[in-house]
């Protein structure tokens, strides 16, 4: 049985590729990592492997160290990015045999299945393809107690390996071959009876019966002189059946009733919006040279089940031998144990290693399609991946996850408004539909697209005949359906604490969409560690993402946005508004500075990096509907200091672009927002700022008076700073309006 060398290595020197890992810390996080493939490491996990109970300040700061040097790593050795950031953890997405650790279980599982099934020959082949995998004890060299800990463990595994790879070849009559090497075993591992009893066995069946009572009675006299006990049962009897001249006895096959399953859902009595996905996911799953799975993602009630169903049961007859059906919601093993009560098993192995090896087994000679639906990670369907090309396997997944070697990926978006009325009207009828096509659209609208949320929301109106369209409209208006809700929830549970807090608190903002540094104020946490939360809602499909680099940009889908702002109800409010305005404010002082303007206002500012105040003008053009939508939600929240405090910062950022409405918009907002709670310095700031405006459009007159009202009141106000500007501002609206004085000037 011949397996390609796999790209991560740790059954000996710690190796991805041909490059070795050397430096310890790197060492231990990618053995941590490997360890717990396609699992999230805690943060603590790390920190505990690599210094125990007592690590160094920097300890974080050093592990993120660790973790970019094996991103490099990664790349340079040509298997791409691989780590991410989880909740307050990382993992390593790796595909099915990427890791020789995983290849090795395989084989030793599909090794005990073919023994199971009383097929020797095809065991000892698993078995020795398993063992040939091995160059030196596991993880050599890396310091760390917690991963010596898992060394000790996965040696065992191997030693297991050899005992059930002996008793394979010894029924296939090997003895004289391997009688060697299970006396190797025998020195090294005295005291496991398996190997002695296999060695008693094979030197008996060499005719070397005297050796075989020799070995008998050399364990006996160890087992007495180190533990005071005499050898088990089933090795005294083999030693008994010797000395009587006795066979042993033979292992039964398992067996299987060959029965046909077909456990695919009803489909849905209408499909609409995804014609291609199903015609390219058709196309793959018929093609016998193209991959083995189909991997369907997408936001969750975007419509992924009812691709994969469409699907499965268009190519039902292209699967003659069965299509099997099971949500990952359920325990591994037991969807294996459904899957091999289906195919006609009732003999079934009690591990899932084995019943994974039986079902690959079972399947590998057949045209069987198998479904698996809400996939949160690889570990869970790594087990259900085809062998031998008769067979496919469909996943489908919310999660952003690393593509699976020999897989293609189908990504699912919201329906547009043409297919979002097509699906309304299969469910509700199109003379219903074209009765009210703006309300229609406006359901589509309203629901974002989402196929559940459409699918539910027609549904309500197909039950209630006596409702309009209109009625429905002002109903989703108010409320979320349960099912979408549910539908948001279900990827909840696996988040970080600090990811679940800032899905609620983005449910506050009013702009459209964000930068990540919004994360950090919200959360009152520094940039790294906040970003990491972000990304584990993207990860989740609860954000959505566009751009790359300093353009990137994430924002709400329009029902995760409601959803959000549920929860933010029962949330404790600790100031993360307050922050987030500051934020804003710090990042528009930074721009005025590096464009020589000065700063101005005293609401608080809250310090936060980002790369794209490299190009301050380029920074206000790209966030300013961001900013004017940040100056309204102050207003709107009473947050009036930082309200004017961020329209002087657009007046100095907006002006310097000649963008005087954006100028004009920010600062009668504010001016609004200083009337409305008696903030008589938000208020003369406004009308000074409205009049400087005024005389840069020429509005003499309108810039006079304004600008005469701020003067009084910066003089009242005590505000010399501020008196200043305005007096020097009216003697240029003096000038600009009193003839003599421009002629005077002009001809000195």
């Amino acid at each position: 049985m011949e397996t390609m060398t796999p790209s991560f290595r740790m059954l000996g020197l710690l190796q991805v590729r041909s490059a070795r890992v050397t430096a310890r810390r790197q060492q231990v996080v990618l053995a941590m990592l490997l360890l717990n493939a396609n699992r999230v490491v805690p943060l603590e996990s790390l920190l505990d492997a690599l210094w125990g109970g007592t690590p160094p300040a920097t300890a974080r700061a050093q592990i993120q160290t660790s973790i970019s040097a094996l991103r490099r790593l990664f790349v340079t050795a040509g298997v791409g990015e691989r780590i991410r950031v989880r909740g307050l953890g990382y993992t390593i997405e790796l595909a099915p045999a990427e890791l020789d650790l995983h290849v090795f279980e395989d084989l030793v599982s599909r090794g005990r299945a073919e023994l199971a099934a009383a097929k020797p020959e095809a065991a000892r082949e698993a078995f020795r393809s398993a063992l040939a995998l091995w160059r030196g004890e596991p993880l050599t060299g890396v310091d760390s107690g917690t991963v010596r800990a898992n060394q000790v463990r996965i040696a065992e595994r191997r030693v297991e390996a050899f005992e059930d790879c002996f008793d394979a070849e010894l029924q296939l009559g090997l003895h004289n071959e391997i009688v060697g090497e299970i006396s190797t075993m025998v020195e090294e591992f005295p005291l496991r009876e398996r190997f002695v009893g296999q060695l008693m066995t094979a030197l008996h069946r060499c005719g070397r019966r005297v050796e075989a009572l020799a070995a008998y009675r050399a364990v006996r006299q160890t087992f007495v002189d180190e533990l005071g006990l005499e050898p088990g049962d089933e090795l005294r009897r083999l030693h008994q059946d010797i000395l009587n001249g006795h066979a042993e006895p033979a292992s039964k096959p398992a067996a299987s009733t060959g029965s046909v399953p077909r456990m695919l859902p009803a489909r849905v009595p209408y499909f609409t919006g995804s014609g291609a996905v199903l015609m390219a996911l058709r196309a793959q799953l018929t093609d016998d040279q193209g991959p083995l799975v189909a991997v369907i993602t997408g936001r969750g009630g975007v419509g992924k089940s009812t691709v994969a169903v469409e699907a499965a049961h268009s190519l039902a007859k292209q699967f003659p031998d069965g299509q099997l059906y099971a949500r990952m919601t359920e325990n591994l093993a037991d969807v294996l144990e459904r899957f091999l009560l289906a195919l006609g098993f009732t003999a079934i192995p009690a591990d899932v290693e084995g019943r994974a090896a039986l079902y690959r087994s079972a399947i590998a000679d057949r045209r069987v399609l198998t479904i698996v639906e809400d996939v949160d990670d690889l570990a869970q369907i790594r087990s259900l991946v085809p062998c031998a090309a008769s067979s496919r396997l469909i996943m489908t997944t919310r999660a952003r996850i690393a593509q699976l070697p020999g897989s293609s990926v189908f990504e699912l978006d919201v329906l547009r408004g043409q297919d979002g009325i097509e699906l309304l009207s299969a469910m509700v009828g199109r003379d219903r539909v074209w009765a009210e096509m703006a309300e229609a659209g406006q359901v589509v609208d309203l629901c974002g697209g989402l196929q559940l949320a459409l699918s539910r929301a027609a549904s309500m109106l197909a039950a209630r005949p006596h409702w309009t369209f209109a009625h429905l409209v002002a109903r989703l208006r108010d409320d979320l359906d349960p099912q979408v809700r549910a539908s948001f929830q279900r990827g909840f549970a696996a988040l970080s604490e600090a990811s679940r807090k800032l899905f609620a608190r983005l449910g506050s903002l009013e702009t459209a969409s964000f930068a990540s540094w919004v994360a950090a104020p919200l959360l009152d946490l520094d940039t790294v560690t906040a970003a990491d939360a972000l990304e584990g809602l993207v990860d989740a499909r609860l954000v959505d993402v566009t751009g790359s680099g300093v353009g990137t940009r994430y924002r709400l889908h329009k029902l995760a946005r409601i959803h959000a702002r549920e929860l933010l109800a029962v949330q404790d409010n600790d100031g993360y508004l307050s922050r987030l305005f500051g934020a804003w404010l710090a990042l528009a002082d930074e721009a005025r500075l590096r464009q020589g303007f000065g700063t101005r206002g005293d609401a608080s500012r809250w310090p936060v990096e980002t790369a794209a105040l490299a190009d301050p003008t380029g920074w206000y053009g790209q966030e300013r509907a961001a900013l004017l939508d940040t100056v309204r939600h102050a207003a709107s929240v009473d947050a009036v200091e930082h309200c004017w405090n961020l329209a002087v910062a657009i007046a100095d950022l907006a002006g310097a672009q000649r963008m005087f409405g954006d100028w004009r918009d920010s600062n009668e907002c504010a001016l609004r927002a200083a009337l409305r709670i008696g903030d008589r310095l938000g208020e003369a700031a406004m009308q000074y700022l409205l009049g400087e405006l005024d005389l840069r459009e020429h509005r003499y007159a309108e810039a006079s008076a304004r600008i005469g009202l701020a003067l009084g009141m910066f003089d009242r106000l005590g505000e010399i700073g501020w008196q200043e500007l305005a007096e020097r501002s009216l003697a240029v609206v003096d000038w600009a309006t009193t003839p003599h004085l421009r002629h005077a000037e002009l001809a000195g």
